[in-house]
């Protein structure tokens, strides 16, 4: 006999419906009328509703609960949750994948101990809306205990994988352990069955039942529906005799629960236990069923392995600012963790310094916050003038600015306990420099000088850097910075070593004897690069000057950095909304208009003996600014760029693109930097190491990407590879900018696209829920290192996984950088 099983939630989405304040007490209450119906249920007083089990989504809601709660309600929940009437979900929220491998490994630990707490294990998590997860998504959760994923894709803008719901498989981490997943129907389906009276839905399901029926007669909907899904299902090849689908009470995002499903159950189960039972059932209830059923009946799971990208990672693109604030805050974060492990020598002390914990968990919370899927109201785009998103969007982008600003305050109490100065009269222009990771990192110290310094101290006439330990004058240039100036010095430091230096008036600048080979009309070039650019088309050269490799490739649509802008025209604001739904897995419209932007001069250049710029000026539609600096290294193969825009405020479906149309020479494999490359091994090949039906047009990255030759390249060899961090932008585009056909991982017509890469810097094509305007100042940083990708890692030549690593550390190191701090 088939079971439909009813797994009975709400579904979070903070802000889509209302402020998030008000969303956060709503979840709250809902656990307090899941504890009265299971009450009044055991205590046999009232309505009586047995049987009755409630899901809480996301942990998220569980902590706010469990925080304002009295202590007779956490102990009746912890009752309720050992007694199976309610069960808890292991996902935090249903996140987006800005999301860094480190914070969600802390959300499922946070999971793990809360069931520790409680006396029971939390094995199974669920998600709903969001299209996908990086690779180190399962690796988090098995290493927080958790072994069970059910996903309910929301197919709008987006697609579930394998080609079909209502599908179990084994999802097999970068370590090789495995998380069973189901795939199932979109989250509202028991809606769509009619199981909650008063709540049927029509979203997804298109028949003769019309609105009169849904909205009046649920358990006609009910008779006509379940049948008939039933009959589908197995029409399809289902084997398993268990069916699940999820409920909500109301007939939206956010919903109460219902102990009226309750009573249609029974009467169900009553008239047409001969077409199936319905049992409601918590999330790790229904898993545990599917264990045994796939044990009893020797089902063999297909395993899958790889990348699932979530299609909806693209909505953060609406807020540029927020999102380049939250990725440099969990770069920080880890920097904190790195810092409170160095000793006040400068050694890597293991046993650690106890920081501010509670300032840490703020951090952590605003960055969970910030990373879940909502960025504002379902009414954003038809309405972006409305206070309800004004406010919601407003309090989106001040968890972004809480965590960022609370951070940077970990990070001072850090420095203070290994010496930093505070302001004050008199203090000494002496610095520390410091590497507090447990890898190799080169780059610019910047050493701060005030403005209000450089006349007293006598810098004014000229300066110098000098080594504390030596008394040797380093090569160092001055460059601008926001009230002073700052010295720049190329460093390459060891885990935990650091270095004493100090500014001194005199004469230093090209200490050392190097000096860059300059910058002329059309060209920069130092030891390391020479780049070359034309009016019009932009930068058009890349040259290795070691090898006399181009590291561009050949059949490039559009030069380096350069910018492409897309708009989707309307005819009139009745339009907003409709033409971007219209869109489907595409991010524009048919009749998109795209432009690529153009070099009309160069703005401002510096030569120096560490690093030598240059700043090109681009007009491109869409902006009334578009800045890109070059700044390339003396001492190594890098170039940091810099994109500076001024971008209109419109409110038709935009893009805007920056062309990376690298190349790494013969044989050569992408390699992604996602959450948990480093970490735990979860580097991607898109398209290749990636779940079946997946997305293969756009990727969220977490550091950035490499081009990995296997033959000849820059250099000579295998592991030769251009790495390109991008600390800022989370997107890279990989299929056709073109609209059309959109094509998923499996698909052998993708052997035939050259996967030209761009920068997918910012989008408005939501119609709901994401910003309607992009209007505004904005900044992205790249920064591009190219060699030998072994080199990086224990600096031994060894297979792939070496150069592959060195290449995901090198998108690493080049975002983490240096610490510098005062010292007195």
């Amino acid at each position: 006999m088939t079971k439909l099983c009813v797994i009975h939630h709400s579904h979070t989405d903070i802000g889509y419906t209302d402020l998030q304040s008000r969303i956060e007490r709503r979840h709250v209450d809902f656990i307090r009328q899941a504890l009265a119906i299971a009450k009044n249920t055991a205590d046999r007083r009232g309505p009586v509703f047995d049987g009755f089990v409630w899901t809480c989504e996301s942990l998220w809601g569980t902590e706010r609960f469990l925080a304002a709660a009295s202590g007779d309600e956490r102990e009746r929940f912890a009752c309720a949750v050992r007694d199976g009437s309610i069960g808890i979900s292991a996902s935090y929220l249903n996140f987006n994948e800005l999301i860094g491998y480190e914070l969600l490994l802390e959300s499922f630990r946070r999971a793990r101990d809360l069931g520790t707490e409680l006396g029971v294990s939390v094995d199974s998590a669920m998600t709903a809306d969001i299209n996908g997860y990086g690779w180190g998504y399962p690796e988090a959760m098995l290493a927080g205990g958790v072994t069970n994923l059910f996903s309910c894709v929301h197919t709008h803008h987006g697609m579930y994988p394998l080609g079909r719901t209502q599908i179990p498989f084994w999802w097999e981490t970068p370590s090789g352990g495995r998380v069973l997943v189901w795939s199932g129907e979109h989250y509202h389906f028991g809606n769509e069955l009619g199981l909650a009276p008063g709540a049927a839905a029509s979203y997804l399901t298109k028949d003769e039942c019309d609105a009169e029926m849904i909205h009046h007669d649920h358990w006609g909907v009910a008779e006509l529906r379940i049948p008939r899904y039933l009959a589908g299902l197995r029409e399809r090849g289902y084997e398993l005799d268990i069916v699940p689908v999820m409920v909500s009470g109301l007939r939206t995002d956010n919903g109460p629960p219902s102990a009226r499903i309750v009573d249609m159950i029974e009467r169900w189960n009553a008239e047409h236990e001969d077409v199936c039972r319905i049992e409601m059932m918590s999330l790790s209830g229904f898993f545990a069923e599917l264990r045994a059923e796939i044990g009893k009946m020797e089902i063999e799971l297909p395993t899958c392995r790889g990348d699932w990208p979530d299609w909806w990672s693209d909505g953060p693109g609406g807020n540029p600012t927020g999102t380049r604030l939250t990725r440099e805050a969990q770069r920080r974060l880890r920097r904190v963790r790195a810092l409170s492990c160095v000793g006040d020598a400068g050694n890597r002390d293991r046993a650690g310094t106890q920081h501010d914990r509670e300032l840490e968990r703020r951090v952590i919370d605003d960055l969970l916050l910030y990373s879940e899927h909502t960025f504002s109201h379902s009414n954003a785009m038809s309405d972006p003038w409305h206070p309800l998103v004004s406010s919601i969007s407003g309090r989106k982008q001040a968890y972004a600015a809480s965590a960022h600003d609370a951070v940077i305050g970990l990070e001072d109490d850090e420095l203070e306990r290994l010496g930093a100065a505070g302001l004050a009269v008199g203090v000494p222009l002496r610095y520390t420099v410091i590497n507090p990771f447990e890898y190799r990192v080169s780059g610019v110290a910047r050493l701060p000088v005030g403005h209000y310094e450089f006349n007293e101290l006598g810098l004014d006439r000229g300066g110098r850097v000098v080594d504390a330990s030596s008394g040797e004058t380093m090569r160092s240039q001055l460059a601008y910075a926001p009230m002073g100036g700052e010295y720049l010095v190329w460093l390459d430091l060891g885990p935990g070593e650091r270095r004493e230096l100090a500014v001194e008036p005199g004469d230093g600048g090209d200490a050392g004897g190097r000096q860059s080979r300059g910058a002329g009309t059309g060209f920069l070039e130092t030891g390391h690069v020479r780049i070359e650019w034309v009016p019009g088309d932009g930068v058009v050269r890349w040259m290795d000057r070691s090898t006399g490799a181009d590291l561009l490739r050949a059949d490039r649509a559009h030069g380096a950095f350069t910018p492409v802008y897309e708009v989707t025209p309307m005819h009139g604001r009745g339009e907003a909304c409709s033409v971007r739904g219209a869109m489907g897995l595409n991010r524009k419209g048919e009749n998109v208009m795209r432009s690529a932007g153009c070099l009309i001069g160069e703005e401002a250049r510096t030569v120096g003996p560490v690093v030598s710029s240059v700043t090109l000026d681009y007009g491109v539609a869409g902006a009334s600014l578009f800045l890109l600096e070059l700044a390339a290294y003396e001492d190594e193969p890098r170039v940091d760029v810099t994109v500076r825009l001024h971008k209109d405020s419109v409110w038709e479906p935009e893009n805007v693109y920056l062309s990376l149309p690298f190349c790494a020479g013969a044989n050569e494999q992408l390699w992604l930097a996602k959450a948990g490359a480093v970490e735990v091994g979860a580097a991607v090949r898109p398209r290749i190491d990636q779940i079946p039906g997946t997305l293969t047009d756009y990727y969220a990255v977490d550091d950035g990407f490499a081009l990995v030759s296997d033959g000849e390249g820059p250099g000579a060899g295998g592991g030769m590879g251009v790495a390109v961090a991008m600390p800022d932008c989370h997107l890279l585009q990989v299929g056709p900018l073109a609209f059309g056909e959109r094509l998923l991982a499996g698909d052998p017509r993708l052997a035939d696209d050259p996967c030209r890469l761009y920068a997918w810097l910012m989008n408005n094509f939501w119609e709901t829920n994401f910003a309607a305007s992009l209007g505004g100042f904005h900044e992205f940083r790249f920064s591009v290192r190219w060699g030998d990708c072994r080199t990086a890692r224990r600096g031994v030549a060894a297979d792939r996984e070496t150069a592959v690593h060195g290449a995901m550390s090198a998108c690493r190191t080049a975002s983490d950088g240096l610490v510098v701090f005062r010292h007195a």
